[in-house]
């Protein structure tokens, strides 16, 4: 009897030693998940923005109506210095077309006509620059002479031109005067030019033109 109770508490001893000795460890771990491959999130590409429009200058409104004032044809007489004796003066008739042209940029006045003798063509190109608040002026002559200049504009029925000049007989100063108070009697031309830089002053010309 004693040897059947001592076997029976050896099975259960070793029983109780078998279940003591089980760990997590000796369990099987479950298989983990795969894991996703890691994939860069690119952005979303960007183009730049385009450079905003460049709007196109306008001619100013200065020099439409400027045209719409002088603009047309107009028939000149007057007096001129004369080209043959600087100190004489003879008779100068002359007709002049005056419109605005290159696309409203420009006032060209085309002149042609007579001191004496002589003819002579001049034309002339005006426009407004607006940033400066100044009129500039070209002008080139039959004879090789240029002038370019500036005017401070209208004011008073009254305009004048202070010119470089160049030509055959070298340098000289110009200015050149328009007076449009009274245009029933007519537009008043006249020129005058300086030889010493502005000491002294020789009237070269005058006219009055009608359309």
């Amino acid at each position: 009897m004693m040897k059947k109770i001592s076997f029976v508490m050896v099975t259960l001893v070793a029983s109780m030693g078998l279940a003591a000795g089980e760990t997590p460890a000796s369990k099987k771990a479950p298989t983990p998940a795969p894991k996703a491959p890691d994939v860069a999130i690119k952005a979303p590409e960007t183009k730049p923005a385009p450079p905003p429009a460049v709007e196109m200058p306008k001619p100013p409104a200065d020099i439409a109506a400027f045209a719409k004032q002088a603009g047309g044809s107009w028939k000149c007489k007057g007096t001129s210095v004369d080209m043959t004796n600087p100190t004489a003066t003879v008779a100068m008739t002359a007709s002049v077309k005056s419109k605005a042209d290159l696309d409203g940029w420009w006032i060209t006045d085309t002149m042609t006509g007579k001191a004496g003798k002589q003819s002579f063509k001049m034309m002339s190109y005006t426009t407004y620059d607006a940033k400066s608040s100044k009129w500039r002026r070209v002008s080139v002559d039959n004879g090789g002479g240029q002038m370019v200049g500036t005017s401070d504009g209208m004011k008073d029925g009254k305009l004048v031109f202070n010119m470089d000049a160049m030509g055959p007989m070298g340098g000289s100063m110009f200015r050149d005067y328009t007076d449009m108070t009274d245009m029933k009697a007519g537009a008043k031309f006249r020129g005058e030019m300086s030889m010493d830089k502005g000491k002294t002053w020789q009237q070269v010309y005058e006219m009055t033109c009608k359309k």
